[in-house]
Order: C-alpha cells, then sequence, then structure tokens
C-alpha cells in the first residue's frame, strides 16, 4: 500500500476518532447539566415535514417537565398531562380527553427519554458547529443502537455556554421530519405537582382506556 494512502487512511482514522470523542464529551456535559435540574419548562416551535406527501405543519407549545415522568404539553389543540400514572390526552378539536395508564417505555421519544436517555440508547458523532438564534452550538447526530427503532436518526444542537439544547431534528423509518426550536428555557421554577394532573372541563367528553 502506498504511503500516501496509509496517511489518507490515517487523517480519516483519527478525525473519526476525535469527533466521536468530541460528541461523547458534549452529550456527558448534556447529560449532567439535565441530572442537576429538578423541573423545567420551555417554550419551542415544532416543524413537521410528512415523508410520503411533503406537507408541512408549524405548530407552537410549551412543555414542562418535572423528574419522574412528569410532563405537561400545552398546543393550539392539544393539551397532554401525565403525572408518571396516568395520561390526559385533551384534543381541543374532537372535544375529547382519552385518559390511559402510564406506560414507560425507554425506548420512547418522551419528553424524559430525551433530555436524560438519549446518550445510553444512541451511538454519536460530531458533525459541527453552527451559530443558532445568537449562540453557538454544536451539532451532534444520534443513531439509535436498536434495529427496531423507528428513528432513523437525531440531531441535538447543544448550546455550548450553558449545556442545554437548542434545536432537535428527528427523522423516522417513515421519512418524516419533525424540528423542535427551543424558544426559550427555564430552569428549576419550583414547578408545583398539581400541575401534571388534569381536571376534565364540563362538556367534554372522557374516555377512560384504564
Amino acid at each position: 500500500m502506498r504511503i500516501s494512502k496509509l496517511i489518507s487512511l490515517f487523517i480519516i482514522y483519527s478525525a473519526f476518532i476525535y469527533c466521536a470523542d468530541d460528541s461523547e464529551k458534549i452529550l456527558s456535559k448534556l447529560q449532567n447539566k439535565y441530572e442537576s435540574v429538578k423541573d423545567i419548562t420551555v417554550t419551542f416551535t415544532q416543524e413537521v415535514t410528512f415523508g410520503i406527501s411533503k406537507m408541512r405543519q408549524k405548530i407552537e407549545g410549551t412543555i414542562r417537565i418535572k423528574k419522574g415522568n412528569k410532563y405537561r404539553i400545552e398546543l393550539e389543540k392539544q393539551t397532554i398531562v401525565t403525572d408518571g400514572k396516568t395520561v390526559w390526552s385533551h384534543s381541543h378539536i374532537n372535544n375529547q380527553v382519552i385518559v390511559d395508564k402510564f406506560k414507560d417505555d425507554p425506548k420512547s421519544l418522551s419528553p424524559d427519554h430525551v433530555l436524560i436517555n438519549v446518550p445510553k440508547n444512541y451511538n454519536s458523532i460530531f458533525i459541527g458547529n453552527e451559530t443558532l438564534l445568537d449562540k453557538k452550538t454544536s451539532i451532534v447526530k444520534l443513531t439509535p443502537k436498536d434495529d427496531k427503532s423507528l428513528v432513523k436518526f437525531m440531531k441535538v444542537w447543544v448550546d455550548l455556554d450553558e449545556y442545554l439544547m437548542r434545536k432537535i431534528e428527528i427523522v423516522d423509518v417513515s421519512d418524516n421530519v419533525n424540528i423542535y426550536i427551543i424558544k426559550s428555557i427555564k430552569l428549576n421554577t419550583g414547578i408545583p405537582d398539581d400541575t401534571f394532573l388534569f381536571e376534565v372541563p364540563k362538556g367534554v367528553e372522557k374516555v377512560d382506556l384504564r
């Protein structure tokens, strides 16, 4: 083998090792940040591009999270609430609330799992830096370790000053693309537990699947 080819292979191999190591450091700091957080409030914009039709949809919302699989997602047409035991899904359009038992699936993309368990379930590689919303971020691509995952890959943009996610891109096996732009983040504001309970409004149909 020619020396020039050996040198090229060495450079490529070294770059791969560097990128992998860099991504692990970024994710480790990200995880350490979230492990120190008791609760978090995020406002975001979600942009969905459907794989087959290429139709696009844009949604704005707020999510409040507390450890223990407690979260409250408020969108324009839907509200989803769980206290870690029960899930309430309120469709404003259908004027209906579906109540079910909370099922903790480690492979799911629930808020807790995305924020805390991503490094455990995905292989990662650093792919570059980008200025996003006036913040310097590093981009890490995540590929699921499980071949049966419904996710093809994810990309996360990590703020290098605060080590918080500022953007998330998820591509699933149907080539649907979900992009979340994080507009604001508030940490440890003392969100009360009753935030993660839901009272069915009067006049709204309740469907209990428990």
